[in-house]
Protein backbone atom coordinates (compact mmCIF):
# COMPACT_ATOMS: atom_id res chain seq x y z
CA UNK A 1 0.00 0.00 0.00
CA UNK A 2 1.43 3.36 -0.69
CA UNK A 3 2.55 6.01 1.63
CA UNK A 4 0.90 9.71 1.86
CA UNK A 5 3.51 12.25 1.94
CA UNK A 6 2.60 13.16 5.67
CA UNK A 7 3.99 9.21 6.43
CA UNK A 8 6.94 9.75 4.82
CA UNK A 9 7.50 13.15 5.98
CA UNK A 10 7.35 11.96 9.26
CA UNK A 11 8.80 8.59 8.90
CA UNK A 12 12.66 10.26 9.56
CA UNK A 13 12.89 11.69 13.19
CA UNK A 14 14.67 14.62 11.88
CA UNK A 15 11.65 15.52 9.28
CA UNK A 16 9.37 14.33 12.60
CA UNK A 17 10.24 17.08 14.60
CA UNK A 18 10.22 19.44 11.38
CA UNK A 19 7.17 18.39 10.17
CA UNK A 20 5.71 18.77 14.46
CA UNK A 21 7.16 22.16 14.61
CA UNK A 22 5.34 22.91 11.42
CA UNK A 23 2.23 22.17 12.57
CA UNK A 24 2.16 23.95 15.77
CA UNK A 25 3.67 26.97 13.74
CA UNK A 26 0.66 26.69 11.93
CA UNK A 27 -1.48 26.10 15.36
CA UNK A 28 -0.51 29.49 16.89
CA UNK A 29 -1.17 31.21 13.53
CA UNK A 30 -4.21 30.37 13.33
CA UNK A 31 -4.40 31.06 17.20
CA UNK A 32 -2.86 34.66 16.87
CA UNK A 33 -5.31 35.56 13.50
CA UNK A 34 -8.09 34.87 15.98
CA UNK A 35 -6.17 37.04 19.12
CA UNK A 36 -5.38 40.08 17.02
CA UNK A 37 -7.97 43.04 15.87
CA UNK A 38 -8.63 42.25 11.74
CA UNK A 39 -6.58 45.31 10.30
CA UNK A 40 -3.26 43.65 12.14
CA UNK A 41 -3.86 40.27 11.02
CA UNK A 42 -3.03 40.40 7.04
CA UNK A 43 0.14 42.25 8.70
CA UNK A 44 1.60 39.80 11.25
CA UNK A 45 2.69 36.14 10.86
CA UNK A 46 4.18 34.12 13.46
CA UNK A 47 7.95 33.16 12.53
CA UNK A 48 9.18 31.07 15.23
CA UNK A 49 7.96 29.56 18.12
CA UNK A 50 11.01 28.18 20.98
CA UNK A 51 10.95 28.10 24.66
CA UNK A 52 8.12 29.91 24.66
CA UNK A 53 9.27 32.63 22.88
CA UNK A 54 6.65 33.41 20.35
CA UNK A 55 8.58 35.28 17.94
CA UNK A 56 6.38 37.54 15.54
CA UNK A 57 6.91 39.00 12.13
CA UNK A 58 4.86 42.35 10.90
CA UNK A 59 4.84 44.78 7.85
CA UNK A 60 5.95 47.44 9.03
CA UNK A 61 7.04 50.02 12.40
CA UNK A 62 3.43 50.95 13.33
CA UNK A 63 1.97 47.50 12.67
CA UNK A 64 5.11 46.16 15.10
CA UNK A 65 4.29 48.96 17.11
CA UNK A 66 0.84 47.97 18.10
CA UNK A 67 1.94 44.27 18.05
CA UNK A 68 4.27 44.99 20.94
CA UNK A 69 1.13 47.00 22.44
CA UNK A 70 -0.88 44.42 22.24
CA UNK A 71 1.37 41.63 23.74
CA UNK A 72 0.60 40.92 27.05
CA UNK A 73 -3.11 40.45 26.11
CA UNK A 74 -1.90 37.56 23.10
CA UNK A 75 0.30 36.06 25.41
CA UNK A 76 -2.13 35.33 28.01
CA UNK A 77 -4.89 34.62 25.24
CA UNK A 78 -2.33 32.10 23.35
CA UNK A 79 -1.38 30.75 27.09
CA UNK A 80 -4.88 30.13 27.82
CA UNK A 81 -4.91 27.61 24.65
CA UNK A 82 -2.30 24.91 26.15
CA UNK A 83 0.68 27.05 24.52
CA UNK A 84 2.66 28.41 27.11
CA UNK A 85 4.22 31.56 26.08
CA UNK A 86 6.54 33.55 28.39
CA UNK A 87 7.73 35.96 25.96
CA UNK A 88 6.93 37.96 22.32
CA UNK A 89 9.35 39.17 19.80
CA UNK A 90 8.60 41.21 17.04
CA UNK A 91 10.35 42.41 14.25
CA UNK A 92 9.61 44.29 11.15
CA UNK A 93 10.15 41.49 8.16
CA UNK A 94 7.83 42.69 5.32
CA UNK A 95 6.79 40.26 2.87
CA UNK A 96 8.79 40.11 -0.67
CA UNK A 97 6.86 41.47 -3.29
CA UNK A 98 7.22 39.66 -6.46
CA UNK A 99 7.55 43.15 -8.46
CA UNK A 100 8.75 46.58 -6.50
CA UNK A 101 6.75 49.51 -7.18
CA UNK A 102 6.77 50.75 -11.03
CA UNK A 103 8.77 54.16 -11.06
CA UNK A 104 6.90 57.18 -10.49
CA UNK A 105 6.06 58.68 -14.01
CA UNK A 106 6.03 62.40 -14.94
CA UNK A 107 2.64 63.51 -15.60
CA UNK A 108 2.28 64.55 -19.72
CA UNK A 109 3.09 67.94 -20.74
CA UNK A 110 0.22 70.24 -21.88
CA UNK A 111 1.08 70.38 -25.77
CA UNK A 112 0.95 73.46 -28.22
CA UNK A 113 -2.99 73.32 -28.59
CA UNK A 114 -3.58 73.01 -24.88
CA UNK A 115 -1.26 76.07 -24.26
CA UNK A 116 -2.82 78.14 -26.37
CA UNK A 117 -6.20 77.37 -24.74
CA UNK A 118 -5.08 78.14 -21.49
CA UNK A 119 -3.25 81.69 -22.60
CA UNK A 120 -6.93 82.43 -24.29
CA UNK A 121 -8.36 81.82 -20.91
CA UNK A 122 -5.97 83.81 -18.98
CA UNK A 123 -6.23 86.96 -20.74
CA UNK A 124 -10.21 86.65 -20.35
CA UNK A 125 -9.96 86.45 -16.73
CA UNK A 126 -10.28 89.92 -14.65
CA UNK A 127 -6.19 90.95 -14.40
CA UNK A 128 -6.76 90.92 -10.39
CA UNK A 129 -8.18 87.74 -10.25
CA UNK A 130 -6.25 84.85 -8.39
CA UNK A 131 -6.93 82.34 -11.08
CA UNK A 132 -5.60 84.74 -13.84
CA UNK A 133 -2.20 84.20 -12.13
CA UNK A 134 -2.01 81.20 -11.00
CA UNK A 135 -2.71 80.24 -14.43
CA UNK A 136 -0.05 83.03 -15.66
CA UNK A 137 2.62 81.36 -13.39
CA UNK A 138 1.65 78.20 -14.93
CA UNK A 139 2.36 79.11 -18.54
CA UNK A 140 5.49 80.89 -17.40
CA UNK A 141 6.59 77.22 -15.81
CA UNK A 142 5.45 74.99 -18.84
CA UNK A 143 7.56 77.97 -21.02
CA UNK A 144 10.67 76.71 -19.27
Amino acid sequence: MAKSLQEHLVSGSGMARLVAHADRLRLLQRQLDATLPAALRPHARVANFRLGKLSIHADNGAIAAKIRQLGPRIASQLSNQATEITQIGVRVQPLATDSPHPPHERPVLPGDEQKQGLALLTEALPRESKLRRALERLLHALKE
